[in-house]
Protein backbone atom coordinates (compact mmCIF):
# COMPACT_ATOMS: atom_id res chain seq x y z
CA UNK A 1 0.00 0.00 0.00
CA UNK A 2 2.78 2.45 0.85
CA UNK A 3 4.28 1.89 -2.62
CA UNK A 4 1.32 2.14 -4.65
CA UNK A 5 0.25 6.22 -1.95
CA UNK A 6 4.07 7.06 -2.84
CA UNK A 7 3.50 6.94 -6.79
CA UNK A 8 -0.14 8.37 -6.04
CA UNK A 9 0.51 11.53 -4.50
CA UNK A 10 -1.60 14.20 -5.92
CA UNK A 11 0.61 17.34 -5.05
CA UNK A 12 2.01 19.10 -8.23
CA UNK A 13 4.76 21.04 -9.20
CA UNK A 14 3.97 24.44 -11.02
CA UNK A 15 6.11 26.79 -13.41
CA UNK A 16 5.77 30.57 -12.12
CA UNK A 17 7.11 33.50 -13.31
CA UNK A 18 8.61 35.37 -10.26
CA UNK A 19 10.77 38.45 -11.25
CA UNK A 20 10.88 37.85 -14.83
CA UNK A 21 12.23 34.15 -14.50
CA UNK A 22 10.29 30.74 -14.91
CA UNK A 23 10.72 29.53 -11.67
CA UNK A 24 9.74 25.79 -11.04
CA UNK A 25 8.04 25.84 -7.52
CA UNK A 26 7.23 22.50 -5.81
CA UNK A 27 5.19 21.10 -3.09
CA UNK A 28 6.05 21.48 0.40
CA UNK A 29 5.33 19.91 3.75
CA UNK A 30 5.89 20.81 7.70
CA UNK A 31 9.29 17.97 7.53
CA UNK A 32 10.54 20.19 4.50
CA UNK A 33 9.16 23.50 4.89
CA UNK A 34 12.52 25.20 5.49
CA UNK A 35 14.10 24.30 2.69
CA UNK A 36 11.06 24.49 -0.02
CA UNK A 37 8.66 26.92 0.89
CA UNK A 38 8.98 30.08 -1.85
CA UNK A 39 7.91 33.12 0.39
CA UNK A 40 6.59 34.35 -3.21
CA UNK A 41 3.95 31.74 -4.14
CA UNK A 42 0.58 31.67 -2.73
CA UNK A 43 -0.06 27.87 -1.37
CA UNK A 44 -3.22 25.85 -0.83
CA UNK A 45 -3.57 22.24 1.06
CA UNK A 46 -3.25 19.95 -1.23
CA UNK A 47 -6.78 18.19 -0.30
CA UNK A 48 -5.88 14.94 -2.30
CA UNK A 49 -2.54 13.91 0.06
CA UNK A 50 -5.17 14.88 3.07
CA UNK A 51 -7.49 12.46 2.04
CA UNK A 52 -4.77 9.74 1.23
CA UNK A 53 -3.13 10.36 5.14
CA UNK A 54 -6.87 9.59 6.23
CA UNK A 55 -7.56 6.35 4.49
CA UNK A 56 -3.99 5.40 5.41
CA UNK A 57 -3.64 6.48 8.71
CA UNK A 58 -3.68 2.91 9.95
CA UNK A 59 -0.21 2.61 8.60
CA UNK A 60 1.09 5.60 10.77
CA UNK A 61 4.14 5.75 7.72
CA UNK A 62 1.46 7.02 5.23
CA UNK A 63 0.17 10.05 6.63
CA UNK A 64 4.24 11.56 7.31
CA UNK A 65 5.11 10.62 4.01
CA UNK A 66 2.17 12.52 2.54
CA UNK A 67 2.05 15.35 4.76
CA UNK A 68 5.68 15.95 5.56
CA UNK A 69 7.14 16.42 1.79
CA UNK A 70 3.46 17.58 -0.16
CA UNK A 71 0.80 18.80 1.93
CA UNK A 72 1.18 22.30 0.36
CA UNK A 73 1.46 22.69 -3.70
CA UNK A 74 2.23 26.45 -5.14
CA UNK A 75 -1.00 27.71 -6.85
CA UNK A 76 0.21 31.86 -7.64
CA UNK A 77 2.32 34.32 -7.15
CA UNK A 78 1.44 36.56 -4.60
Amino acid sequence: MLVAVLFVGCADSKKININGKDVIVEPYGWMNEAEMKNDSVIYKVNTGNVVWSVIGVETVIVPIILTGNSLYEPVRKK
